[in-house]
């Protein structure tokens, strides 16, 4: 499904303060995978997935979807197979559209646009029917500004937003990190039925070890640009966050001391 072949992406090339962000990046992966994605703090896992999604160009490598070469390709050309959801709550919807507005702007990611109404009734039909899988109701609010929900109900919302052109791949970077524990519980728990029902590949970072160990089918963590350790589903069954501290610690040799992940 996605492969990606020596990627390196440097940041301050050619500067005292160069870093090298991704080093010699080599990752394959499967139609299907859930990969849950951890690491400590400038670890390179959100550069890791704006190579994949075009938002940055590489400095090496190849990114290949499903055979095809990517690695040059604009962000927009790439958001046709990609949907992606940031941290923040504000950046993955348009605060001032209504619900069902923010969903027509998603539904033709990608597509090219004319003249035509961007919300018909057909695709006023679409759109309930997506929410109502979601279960918050929104459904009979798509004429609601998205400035008026919750921080949960708009990542819900970006949820839908990034899944319902049917991508190819899903990134979801550290999203239920803004929101408080219940919405953060309720937004895991879409996530994962959007994902299996989908059967969507998807890639998530994670702040939260147990979060990590808990969802997808495999887990891969990431330290100074590299990728150190990479579970599947049979391994990960039985990890305990103790035990993934200790293999950290075992691989890298260093002491993973990122109190953000340590204490989620």
């Amino acid at each position: 499904m996605i492969k990606l072949t020596g990627i390196e992406k440097y940041f301050f090339a050619g500067t005292p303060n160069a870093i090298k962000a991704l080093d010699s990046i080599n990752l394959e992966i499967k139609q299907g995978d859930f990969i849950t994605l951890i690491g400590s703090n400038g670890a390179g896992k959100s550069t890791l997935l704006k190579a994949i999604a075009g938002v940055i160009n590489v400095d090496a490598g190849k990114i290949e979807i499903e055979g095809e070469d990517v690695t040059g390709q604009a962000e927009h050309v790439r958001a046709r197979d990609i949907g992606r959801i940031d941290q923040d709550p504000m950046a993955s919807t348009a605060a001032e559209l209504s619900i069902e507005e923010n969903l027509a702007m998603a539904y033709l990611r990608g597509q090219r646009r004319g003249l035509a109404k961007a919300v018909s009734t057909r695709r006023t039909a679409i759109f309930q029917e997506a929410l109502q899988v979601i279960g918050l109701g929104l459904e009979n609010r798509l004429k609601v500004p998205v400035g008026t929900l919750s921080g949960g109900q708009r990542q819900a919302l970006a949820l839908v937003m990034a899944t319902i052109a049917r991508p190819k791949l899903l990134l979801l970077d550290e999203h239920t990190a803004a929101l408080d524990p219940n919405a953060a519980k309720l937004v895991m728990g879409i996530t994962e039925q959007v994902v299996s029902g989908n059967k969507l590949t998807t890639i998530m970072i994670t702040h939260n070890m147990e979060q990590a160990i808990r969802y997808g089918n495999r887990l891969i963590m990431m330290h100074r640009g590299r990728i150190i350790l990479d579970f599947d589903a049979s391994e990960k069954k039985d990890l305990t966050v103790p035990a993934l501290v200790n293999k950290f610690t075992s691989t890298s040799g260093a002491v993973f001391d990122d109190d953000r992940v340590l204490l989620a």
